[in-house]
């Protein structure tokens, strides 16, 4: 009899090992690998930092009736906190003006967010959909008129 309890109890511990082993792997391949998930995060903040930027670019357009000429500019503005450099690499994100009310903003991102579920990537965001690498974003910002932006 006691042959018995240990072989149950060997047969119980194996499979409690294989349904945990299981559930790790099923939730690693559903949320993804801790260091996706912090590339995505990563992603996000850029995101974050370009529709702040875009926000400042706005007011500076409404308040000023043109373009900044840079980010810097806006980056030194009293009173305003803004991120103007990537979170990882220090390096600055690119703005240019592209005429009158237009400019571009770019940045450099670790993921693409045509394969993230849609619910990982809300839908106010979408206007700042990416791929992995480069990516640049064409935007109008706003006169004093009131004129729309993006």
């Amino acid at each position: 009899m006691p042959r018995t309890q240990g072989s149950l109890g060997r047969r119980l511990a194996i499979a409690a090992s294989v349904v945990m082993l299981a559930t790790v792997v099923a939730s690693v391949w559903v949320t993804g690998s801790p260091s996706a998930q912090r590339e995505s995060r990563i992603d996000e903040r850029r995101v974050k930092d370009l529709d702040a930027i875009m926000d400042a670019i706005r007011s500076h357009t409404q308040e000023q009736g043109a373009l900044p000429p840079s980010l810097a500019v806006l980056g030194s503005q009293p009173g305003i906190r803004l991120s103007i450099a990537d979170p990882v690499t220090g390096a600055p994100y690119e703005y240019a003006a592209t005429g009158a009310r237009t400019y571009r903003l770019c940045a450099r991102f670790s993921t693409d967010t045509a394969l993230q579920a849609p619910n990982d990537y809300p839908s106010s965001d979408a206007h700042w959909a990416h791929g992995i690498g480069r990516h640049c974003f064409d935007r109008t910002a706003a006169t004093a008129t009131g004129l729309p932006s993006d």
